[in-house]
């Protein structure tokens, strides 16, 4: 009946049928369906009352998952994080969840925290603390505690003690949870005390043989069951009662980094999959979110890689391959296990070092890909060998950049690639191309074999003078109808010829589509664009919800004429409005403009406390508890780096 989770098809009063059937499996399709509205819409704040409703009547099956479903509903922050469209979209969502949690507020449910039903019991908890302004629902959690015996609600009760003491800032609710964890008999339950008291203080929370405490926890008898301990490895877990509380003891700790390396170094060890499979999630939550010293547990990670189970093997390089260069430290047992693929016989024209894939190219494996990204010179062959496959990885030309003192042994291997305008990670081939410079002279003849497009536009250019016989081509483009093209034809040529007589070009798309990456082409010009001051100037104020035009509208500025006053004030609130645009700041601005060096000028003196607030900051820029990138590592050990060396070149510049 619920199936395809169709909210639209089936129909709201048969899903709130659905709740409260007979029948375990057409509830748990019912719950799944309202789950998956995926907005709070009017219909959706409709059924708030009768859910209450429902919940308030004994003997009406379901009511545990209805309570989720109104917690959900209910929750703070929760929702709006999946509305699409624009700021009355969100503004009007978040005003019904208003509504909701005053609906759920006064829905007098604080009596059901001692309901019969045990189910129940446990699911009450997260929506009893939306009620967060109410003191009663603390003195209901702790005084039902003291009496309660299912052990799902009593870890219930104490993480939800945990939330209001993390709302309230409630010192005594701490000092009790922590006195659960000292005394309590059942690991579990004093894991969960733990936990809780973490999230509302973590400074507070004593961890001495803590992963000892987490590992009777996950030993404790609770049945047999099968769950998915990693995304990749199905493995037994022995009390699924305990699951996550490794990556929720370890994520509630937040900068206790040296505290988290040392339970998740330990329980890593683990003979058992699932303490070693939560355990790697919550080293994954503390090396992409947080700074610090992570070498022991990639190391601890890395172990895994000589697991007999080719599953673990992958799932392991895998969580890897996103952070170099951290991944220096495991470089040898990534290379053992890669050789060991090697090693195996080809199938159906690919080697074991590719991942088969039904409708797109093979992928790369993803041991291939951490040595790679490291420019580890054992990767080198299997990546030239990717290019000669008839199915081409499209990540190869990526991997390949990262080897500029082989440039003249890859361009050779790329020609081919370039002859086939469509063949698969083409832009892949050309970010190699360009990151060679002019050691990519010879490809020159294949680019212009080809339509001129973007890519290769871009691509010409990076080579330089040695792509002279590409103007004529270039020139064409630069003033044709392509926006995108036209600008990097531009570019290009000033690259090629050096002459300022793109200015023109480049300043007419300022306020088109394609404006960033004019304002990036005309910074490349420095002094040389001087003229175009006055029309980049108009860039500062301009609203940008991203604030990448105004930003590289400033830098465009400060290498033309040096302007720091009206420079620093825009790249000061893009570094705040938008953490991505870090890596570029630094990058753009640590080099020298027509008024003087960064590392002396007025520039530096505005900057330079962005960059120290950086370099002392223990979480990662743009971290979020929701949300992921693959550089986001990467990027941010990049950012580290460069403001450390730009802090290092400012001598006495003052705070």
């Amino acid at each position: 009946m619920y199936d395809d989770l169709d909210f639209a098809a089936t129909g709201m009063p048969d899903l709130l049928r659905g709740l409260i059937d007979p029948d375990p499996a057409v509830r748990g399709m019912a719950l799944d369906a309202m789950r998956n509205v995926g907005d709070l819409d009017d219909r959706m704040l409709a059924t708030v009352p009768f859910l209450l409703e429902v919940l308030r009547t004994p003997g009406v099956p379901g009511r545990d998952g209805i309570a989720e479903l109104l917690a959900s509903i209910g929750a703070a922050g929760s929702w709006p994080f999946e509305v699409a469209g624009d700021d009355d979209d969100l503004g009007a969502t978040v005003a019904r969840i208003g509504q909701a949690r005053q609906l759920i507020a006064g829905g007098d449910l604080l009596g059901l925290a001692a309901d019969p039903d045990p189910w129940l019991r446990a699911a009450m908890p997260p929506l009893l603390t939306i009620r967060e302004d109410d003191p009663r629902v603390a003195e209901v959690f702790t005084s039902r505690f003291g009496v309660e015996t299912d052990g799902d609600a009593r870890r219930a009760l104490l993480d939800g003690l945990g939330r209001i003491a993390a709302r309230t800032g409630d010192a005594g609710i701490v000092a009790h949870l922590l006195g659960v964890a000292a005394a309590a008999p059942e690991p579990s339950v004093a894991a969960a005390a733990l936990i809780a008291a973490a999230r509302a203080d973590p400074v507070r929370v004593p961890l001495d043989g803590a992963a000892g405490l987490l590992e009777r926890a996950y030993a404790e008898p609770a049945g047999f069951t099968t769950e998915t301990v990693t995304s990749a490895v199905p493995e037994a877990r022995r009390a699924p009662h305990a699951a996550r509380m490794i990556d929720g003891l370890t994520d509630a700790l937040g900068p206790r980094v040296a505290d988290r390396v040392a339970i998740l170094r330990e329980l890593l060890r683990s003979p058992h999959a699932d303490v070693a499979g939560d355990a790697l999630l919550g080293a994954i939550k503390l090396v992409e979110r947080w700074r610090g010293e992570h070498a022991e547990v990639i190391r601890a990670i890395g172990r895994r890689l000589s697991h007999p189970d080719p599953r673990v093997v992958g799932h392991t390089a895998a969580t890897l391959r996103c952070w170099a260069p951290l991944t220096a430290v495991v470089a040898e047992p990534v290379a053992a296990a890669l050789s060991t693929l090697d090693a195996l016989p080809w199938r159906d024209g690919l080697p074991a070092w590719t991942v088969p894939s039904r409708s797109e190219p093979p992928g790369l494996h993803p041991t291939l890909d951490v040595l790679a990204r490291l420019a580890d010179e054992r990767a080198l062959p299997l990546l030239l060998t990717a290019l000669e496959l008839r199915q081409r990885p499209p990540d190869s030309g990526y991997l390949l950049a990262r080897y500029p003192r082989h440039a003249e042994r890859i361009v050779a291997a790329m020609l081919p690639v370039l002859s086939a305008p469509r063949a698969a990670g083409r832009h892949g081939i050309h970010v190699a191309l360009q990151a060679f410079g002019v050691t990519a002279a010879p490809a020159v003849p294949w680019l212009l074999a080809a339509p001129l497009d973007d890519d290769a536009a871009t691509t010409l250019g990076r080579i330089g003078p040695a792509a002279a016989e590409a103007v004529p081509a270039l020139r064409a483009a630069a003033t044709g109808d392509d926006a995108r093209l036209a600008v990097a034809a531009a570019g290009a040529l000033w690259r090629i010829e050096g002459s300022p007589a793109v200015l023109p070009l480049l300043a007419a798309h300022i306020d088109g589509p394609w404006g960033t990456a004019a304002l990036a082409a005309i910074a490349e010009l420095g002094a040389a664009a001087a003229d175009a001051a006055p029309i980049v100037a108009t860039v500062l104020g301009a609203p940008d919800g991203d604030r990448w035009r105004p930003m590289h509208a400033a830098v465009a500025l400060w290498r033309m004429i040096g302007d720091a006053d009206r420079t620093a004030p825009v790249l000061t609130a893009a570094w705040h409005g938008n953490p991505h645009t870090r890596n570029a700041i630094v990058a753009a601005v640590a080099g020298p403009s027509p008024a003087g060096p960064f590392t002396a000028g007025p520039l530096a003196a505005a900057l330079v406390p962005l960059l120290r607030a950086e370099s002392v900051d223990p979480r990662r820029y743009g971290a979020r508890d929701r949300g992921w990138s693959s550089n986001q590592v990467t990027n941010d050990e990049r950012l580290l780096a460069a403001c450390r060396a730009a802090l290092a070149g400012t001598g006495g510049v003052p705070a």
